[in-house]
Parts: structure tokens; sequence; C-alpha cells
């Protein structure tokens, strides 16, 4: 015989001795025992429906309490109050009637319900007999409801339709005295009181009286259960039916109701199964005793030597001893399987340690070579970004340099004129009077001029080297909103060959202490760099204010897909910069929208900031 099978019949046999034994004990505690676990069992059951039915009526306030919050019925239209009406019907599957009554009764609106003139359409509800109607509005008119400025009130489950149906009217009531009232059918609240939850288990809800409102009466004694406290939950209740049977019962309040959720059982059923096991347990115990105590030596003598050797060795290979064999004395069955599984074990967690010391060490080179590659990279990344910024820088040179001979071409350009009108008077032996003094003064300031322009660019040229690249000395206060309506005007026609919309609303002073040259260039740089991300429909609004201490001007771009992120806004970056450095300088800042430049967008502002003068 295998092991398998002489270890299930030894223990079966050994573990009838102590059943043997305390066969009587057990079945005077286990009565007890069963009896005071039904009790809890009985207890929790009431408990819970006691919760579940206290939940459901409030949830059911709940939903009356707002659905009449939502509105002022007393100022409804009559449509209104029957549309209302209709709603709160249909919301609720379990609604019967819904009806809406002012202070004395009378109906706002006609109710809500299935009528006998409708029973021919699919609605799935049960037709409202006119007796039934009445008894509704009486229900409704009885109950005195409570609570803020949404009175709710509910009334007892009744019987309806002549069978064992149950319903139950909720009314909630507003400030003005209308009232909502809607009777709900309980069946599914009721199928839980008339279903057995265990063998002779019943269940019923009770009023204060003791009647029962719901669920089965054959246990219910409402003597009995009237000597018990109210409003308290009972556990371990006993008691004799005239018919001489006993009870055993729990019960549990309702909170916020009034009502008591009964659970009741013969207590004939409950001792039942206890008397059986008294009867079998006996009887199996005088036989097997004497046969349990022989066997379980057997068993012992077996088992316990090989087990506690394959013991040992298993505390040794835990502590790290891998490759440990233990040697069977046996030659088959289930003791030398499990000796010869235990060595492959073994000799198998020896080997995979070796494996995963081997595989340690090529994750630990191929880290090594990993972080050799990505330092490798990131040199190489570095590398090509210091080009860029080379190639950037070499771009920004190129772009000052026509900028610059821009700038240059208007003042040289007058100082030619003057220099040609003042060559002509002179080869013509003419005398110089105050006309030639003024166009000598004008070819002075156009000189002048092209000396700040050169300075500025040199100022621009040499910012890594910490100078600022606009003068401070000579600066005026300036209205910002007027300077922009001059640079507006000089930078329109650009935007009008785009199909672009500039538009100002800049009527307030702005007033900033600035360099109004740089500043008008910056700022005229800045549109000309938003214009990169124009195109046709766009829509380019400049608006300003004063926010505190600073002067706040808004570029808002609109009216269509904006091509921010394009070569062409790239190619006018040196000019974007150049305007954010004047900015810098005049102690000011530019904020720019968060706008991705992989993904379109249509809507996008810039402001700039300077102090206040």
């Amino acid at each position: 015989m295998r092991l398998r099978t002489r270890f299930i019949l030894l223990i079966t046999l050994a573990a009838l001795v102590p059943l043997g034994v305390l066969g009587v004990v057990a079945v005077r505690v286990s009565s007890v025992r069963m009896v005071a676990k039904v009790a809890e069992v009985q207890v929790r059951t009431a408990d819970a429906l006691a919760q579940q039915v206290a939940t459901w009526v409030a949830l059911q306030q709940e939903l009356l309490g707002r659905q009449v919050s939502s509105f002022e019925l007393a100022a409804l239209q009559d449509a209104e109050r029957a549309a209302f009406l209709r709603l709160v019907y249909h919301q609720n599957a379990s609604a019967r009637v819904a009806a809406l009554l002012d202070s004395t009764g009378q109906d706002l609106a006609p109710p809500a319900y299935q009528s006998p003139n409708e029973a021919g359409q699919a609605s799935g509800r049960r037709v409202l007999l006119p007796a039934e109607l009445a008894a509704f509005r009486a229900d409704a008119a009885a109950l005195s409801p409570t609570g803020g400025a949404v009175q709710l009130g509910f009334g007892a489950p009744r019987p309806v339709g002549g069978g064992e149906e149950r319903a139950m009217v909720f009314v909630a009531r507003q400030a003005s005295g209308a009232t909502l009232a809607v009777e709900l059918d309980l069946s599914a609240l009721q199928i839980r009181f008339l279903q057995d939850r265990l063998d002779g288990e019943r269940l019923a809800l009770l009023d204060l009286d003791g009647r029962v409102l719901m669920g089965d009466a054959s246990l219910v004694d409402r003597q009995a259960l009237a000597a018990l406290p109210p409003g308290v939950a009972a556990l371990d209740v006993r008691y004799r039916l005239p018919d001489g049977s006993e009870v055993l019962a729990a019960t549990a309040p309702v909170s916020g109701t009034g009502w008591t959720v009964f659970v009741g059982e013969p207590l004939v059923d409950t001792v039942a199964p206890v008397r059986a096991i008294a009867a079998r347990t006996l009887y199996v115990a005088l036989v097997a005793g004497a046969v349990s105590v022989l066997l379980g030596i057997i068993i012992g003598r077996q088992i316990t030597g090989p087990l506690t050797q394959l013991r040992d060795a298993a505390l040794e290979v835990a502590e790290g001893d891998f490759g440990r064999r233990v040697e069977s004395r046996q030659r088959d069955g289930e003791l030398t399987e499990l000796t010869h599984a235990f060595n492959f074990m073994s000799r198998r967690l020896q080997l995979d340690r070796e494996e995963i010391a081997a595989k340690n060490s090529e994750i630990e080179a191929f880290n090594r070579e990993l972080q050799a590659r990505v330092d490798e990279r990131t040199r190489q990344l570095s590398e090509a970004q210091e080009r860029l910024i080379r190639s950037a820088r070499m771009a920004a040179v190129g772009e000052m340099g026509a900028g610059l001979a821009h700038e240059l071409n208007n003042p040289l350009a007058g100082m030619l004129g003057i220099a040609q009108i003042l060559g002509v008077k002179a080869a013509m032996g003419a005398t110089m009077g105050e006309g030639e003094r003024s166009l000598l003064t004008s070819l002075e300031e156009q000189t002048r001029r092209c000396a700040e322009i050169v300075t500025r660019m040199q100022r621009f040229s040499r910012m890594e080297a910490g100078v600022a690249p606009v003068d401070r000395e000579g600066w005026l206060v300036v209205d910002v909103g007027e300077l922009v309506r001059e640079v507006v005007e000089l930078v329109r026609a650009s935007f009008d060959d785009r199909g672009a919309i500039v538009r100002h609303d800049l009527e307030q002073a702005l007033p900033v202490l600035a360099d109004r040259s740089a500043l008008a260039q910056a700022l005229a740089q800045l549109l000309t760099s938003l214009r990169a991300a124009t195109g046709p429909g766009i829509h380019v609004h400049i608006d300003g204010n004063i926010d505190g201490d600073q002067v706040v001007l808004g570029f808002l771009l609109d009216g269509g897909v904006l091509r921010i992120g394009k070569d062409d806004w790239m190619a006018s970056g040196m000019g974007y910069w150049a305007a954010r450095q004047v900015l810098a300088a005049h102690g000011g800042a530019m904020e720019e929208p968060t706008v991705s430049p992989t993904e379109p967008t249509t809507h996008a502002r810039w402001r700039v900031r300077l102090p206040r003068a």
C-alpha cells in the first residue's frame, strides 16, 4: 500500500479518538454555540435589513427633496407643473402615482399615474384604480412633513391591489405650501422579507405597535415583542407560540422610521443538526477509539524519522548550503520520491546560483558599455549644439549687418543730399546764409544718428561681455501707445502683403522712461517677428493698460491657423531676440504664449511689460 493511502487511512482513524472522548461534551457545547451562532446571524441579518430599509427610505427622501428643491413649484405654469410631475413619475420605476398639491390638498396639476384608460400602453406599470388614487390622496393629506427649507415626510407601507403587494407614500413640501406626493411600489423591498434566508427563518417589518407591515407574520407574537425596549436591537429573544412551539428571534430598529425588523426561527429547527451529530459521533467514537490509538503509533514511526531528516536538510539549504543531499532508507514509496525531489531541488538551486552570478557579470559589463555609449552620445550632442549656436550667431551677425545697412541708408541719403546742395552753392561762389547753416545742422544731426545706430549695433555685438544694448543717458518719458501707433504705420504694409489685419486700441496714455529710438526699433522687431506667424485672415490686435507700477502691452493673434514654429518664424528669431534684449535693458520683459511648435494653434497672445514712468 502506498504511503498516501496509509496516511489518509491512519490519520482518519486517529482523528476518531478525540471525537469519541469529547463527543458528549462537544454535543452540549455545540448545542449552546449553535443557538448563539444562529442568534448572532439573526442579529446581523436584522441589522443589515434594517440598514437597507433605512437607506432605501433615506434615498427616496433625498431624491424627492432634490427634485422639489430644484424648482419653485408655486411659480411654475400649469404645463410646467404637469411636465414636472411626468418627469418625477418616469424617473422612478417604482412610482405608482405622483401628485402636486397645494396647502389645502387640492391638485395644482393633473397627477401622473397609469390610469385604466392607458392600460393598453406598454409602460410596464400597473394600472392605478380610482379607489387606490383616493387612498393615496388620503395618506398624503394625513402626513405632516418635517425638515428645513424643503419639508419631507413618509407614511407606513400599506396593502394595495387587494393582494400581498405593498406601497408607501412620500411627500416633500416647499415653504410656499406646494407639496409633491409620490406613492412607490415596494415590490423590490418586499421581496427581501418574503424569502427565507435559512431553513425555517422568517422575516417581517413591524410598526411601533408590533403590527406586520410586510413579510411573514407566522412567528410574530405581538405580546412577547411588546416587552422589548423600543428603538433598541434585541438578541436571543425566546418565547412560545399558542401552539406550543418555541421561537428564537432577534429585532433591529430601522433608524428614522420607528419601524422594527424581525428575524425569527423555530428553536427546534436550530438544534436539530446538533442532535444528529451527537448520535453519529457517539457511535463512531466507541467503535474506532482503540483502533485509532494503535494506528496512530504506527504512523508516527513510519513518517517521523524521514521527515525529520528532510527538515534538517531543508534548514541547511535555507542557510545557503546549496547542493545538500539526503540519502533515502527506503527503496520505493512517496518518501523516497520526496527525497529524490529534494535532492534535485538542492542541485538545481546550486546551478541557478552559478547561472545568476554569470548573468550578473554580463549585465554589469553591458551597463558599463551602455554608459560609455551614452557619454559618447552626450559629447556628440554637446558638439552639435555648439555648432548650432555658432551658426545662429553667424546668422545673427548677418541680419544685424542688414539691419545696420537699412538703418544707415536714410541718414546717409540725407547727408548726401545736403552735401550735394552745399557743393553746388560753393561752386557758384555763393555766400553761406541761414539756410546753408540749417543744412549743415541737419547734416550734423544725420551724422550723429548714424553714430548712434553704429553704437547700438556694437552694444548688441558686445552683450556677452556685459555691455547693455541701450545707453541710459538722455532717456525721456515716452508714451508707448503713441510709439506703437507710429511703428504700426511703418510695418502695416508688410502685414497687408500677407493678408493680415493689424489694429490697435491704445487710447490711454502709457508713459515709460526709455530711449525712444531703441524702444521703437524693439517694437518694430517684435512686430516683424510676429508677422512671420500670420497669414491671410489673421488678426493682430494690440492693446495696452497700466497694471500697478507697470505698463502692459498685449499682442493677440487669432482668426486662423498661426504659423508659429515654421521656418520663416525661425528666420526672424534674431530680431525677436534683439527686441527681448532691448526690453530687458529698459527693466521690462516679454511674456510668450505656451504653444507647441508641432501642433497648429489659432490663438496666441504676447505681453510686453515695462516700468511705468
